[in-house]
């Protein structure tokens, strides 16, 4: 697993948007990201795709926390929530997996353990190993 982390933190998009790798074990992961004035849209609100990147992140992380490198297929978002400040939390847990394919789904919360998106996700595994 450790492998796997060490991987993940090398990734220079998510460490420039502040997600931090909280827990991983096979097919879960939990990352958080501390919302800054970066991560607003013009509106003052949390930017969709700062929620998507978090979320893309953790759900990454778990799918390729068997040791195969696994990509996504395909990834759909539900906003519920609007959210300003604070630090929001991700956590991806494993639906169904096999051979080729692994269903996720990503529940997003504010520090007040609102559930503010929901993401659903399909990997492919390849056949190479990290």
């Amino acid at each position: 697993m450790e492998k796997i982390v060490s991987l993940f933190r090398k990734d220079n998009f998510a460490r420039g948007c502040g997600i931090e790798i909280e827990d991983v074990t096979p097919g879960f992961a939990r990352c958080s990201m501390q919302v800054t004035g970066n991560h607003l849209n013009g509106i003052g609100i949390l930017m969709g795709g700062a929620l998507f990147t978090l979320a893309d992140y953790t759900f990454s992380l778990a799918a390729n926390s068997y040791g195969k490198i696994a990509v996504t297929r395909t990834a759909s978002i539900v906003y519920m929530r609007k959210c300003r400040s604070g630090v929001v939390s991700a956590i991806a847990t494993e639906i169904s997996r096999n051979e080729l394919t692994g269903n996720y789904v990503v529940e997003i919360s504010n520090d007040q353990d609102q559930v503010i998106a929901r993401v659903e996700g399909t990997v492919f595994y390849t056949r190479a190993n990290i």
